[in-house]
């Protein structure tokens, strides 16, 4: 799927068309986009154009003075100015450019604004807003065709810079999340592109060129939240100043970045068994949720077209990056099968999946450097030989006991140090038995708040 955005247009001459050319032909349109969606048509592609307004797009009191006696949308305009912040998509679905496109996104605006004299705004929003919403739009129509590949050509012929300028704001921070989302189908990340014509006003052209720039962000596997920001006892977390008294928003919240928080720390500090010891949420359960924020954002700053919301762009963005991230590994742990055993994982199904050379899950996530460093940490475990040339599996029961009997002697305290040293395998909290001639493993179920407490700390 091809999706185009631009930002739309309402003035004197907004229904003349123009010649734009792209790649030798020419489409006569009423904008950029629309000649660019006719070509990708023309091509047998799947395209979705969709116009932004901002809200204040119809206060242009020249145009609407010289087109109302015979532009039915001026006319709307000027009928309806009185009540139109009510609901501005009432008068906007009526502007001709959307028979073009295939829907249209409403924006806030900044600035003050006249339609005959008794009838001046002010509006005051915010950029970070107008982020937000261009970003939401952009997400929510993502998530729908997400199991397949999709561009995203964002046409910049049009439009105030602040608009323009929010419009590749947004373009970079979906890049990034359509990153963190797909790791197990790195294809499946949308290709991203900007797009523009030769200047228009004051030119003698007859014909316009249309061009393309292919845009790359890069997206690391870094996450978006820290330990403040998802700890429950920090009365300053992210759940605390989004949601302040609302506690049932507050918990759901908590347990989404808390979990992500957990799954996230496990991989980067290399300690696998985390991951067969604590439940994650499901792949849909988070997307699901990462919606419904989605919708949560998009209700707030519908509510008032003069006066946005203000919203904190910054702790929204940490959400929406930390639930996409969480969901793409989530994704790759699914199918791989990993996931909770509380019987005990068996030391050589870690080796496989993490501890390989070949094929190994760090490898899909670019951080193929962890391998040796586990791989080594498992020769130990399973190889390496006592005083008396035996080595665990020789010694082990079948029954749980704590793994410092076998290999330090018995007795002390959870240390962190060593269980980030030692992949995860800390002596004091980890339990080990033998089975079939094969080692398995698991966590001291006494020892999950110190092991939460170390990952959240290292995150």
């Amino acid at each position: 799927m091809k999706f185009i955005y631009q930002i739309g247009r309402f003035d004197a001459n907004y229904m003349s068309n123009v010649e734009f050319k792209f790649e030798n032909e020419t489409y006569a349109s009423l904008l950029s986009s629309i000649s660019l969606k006719q070509h990708f048509l023309s091509q047998g592609f799947d395209t979705k154009l969709v116009l932004i307004y901002p809200v204040s797009i119809v206060y242009n009191e020249s145009a609407v003075e010289r087109l109302k006696e015979k532009d039915s949308f001026a006319q709307k305009i000027n009928e309806n100015i009185s009540n139109y912040l009510d609901e501005p998509r009432a008068v906007l679905e009526s502007h001709p450019h959307n028979k073009e496109a295939d829907d249209f996104l409403i924006i806030h605006s900044i600035g003050r604004y006249r339609l005959r004299e008794n009838n001046e705004v002010e509006f005051k929003s915010s950029y970070d807003d107008i982020v937000l919403e261009i970003l939401c739009d952009m997400i929510e129509r993502y998530i729908k065709v997400k199991d397949q590949e999709n561009e995203f050509y964002i046409d910049i012929s049009s439009g105030h810079n602040i608009y323009v300028s929010a419009l590749l704001e947004a373009l970079r921070h979906f890049s990034v999340f359509s990153q963190l989302l797909n790791w197990q189908n790195k294809n499946f990340r949308p290709k991203t592109y900007i797009v523009f014509s030769d200047p228009i006003l004051g030119s003698s052209a007859k014909e316009f060129q249309i061009y393309i720039q292919k845009v790359e962000f890069k997206a690391f596997f870094s996450s978006p939240v820290k330990k403040e920001d998802i700890d429950q006892s920090n009365g300053n977390r992210l759940s605390k100043k989004l949601y302040h008294e609302d506690r049932e928003k507050r918990r759901k919240l908590d347990g989404f970045l808390e979990n992500f928080g957990i799954t996230y720390s496990a991989i980067k500090n290399n300690t696998p068994l985390v991951l067969y010891h604590f439940k994650h949420n499901q792949y849909n359960e988070i997307l699901d949720f990462l919606t419904g924020i989605i919708q949560e954002i998009k209700i707030k700053l519908s509510r008032d077209w003069i006066n946005s919301a203000f919203l904190s762009k910054d702790d929204y963005l940490k959400i929406i990056l930390s639930l996409g991230f969480y969901a793409g590994i989530v994704e790759v742990l699914e199918s791989n099968c990993v996931k909770n055993q509380e019987k005990g994982i068996n030391l050589n199904e870690i080796k496989e999946k993490f501890g390989s050379s070949k094929g190994s899950i760090y490898d899909i996530f670019d951080l193929n450097l962890l391998v040796p460093l586990l791989g080594q940490e498992i020769y130990t475990l399973s190889e390496s030989k006592d005083k008396d040339g035996k080595r665990l599996i020789d010694k082990v029961s079948n029954e749980w006991e704590k793994l410092d009997k076998y290999l330090y002697g018995e007795g002390g305290n959870f240390n962190r140090r060593h269980f980030l040293a030692h992949a995860g395998f800390e002596r004091n909290i980890t339990q080990v038995r033998g089975e079939a001639n094969e080692l398995y493993f698991r966590y001291d179920s006494n020892s999950e708040s110190d092991i939460k407490g170390c990952l959240k700390e290292y995150i």
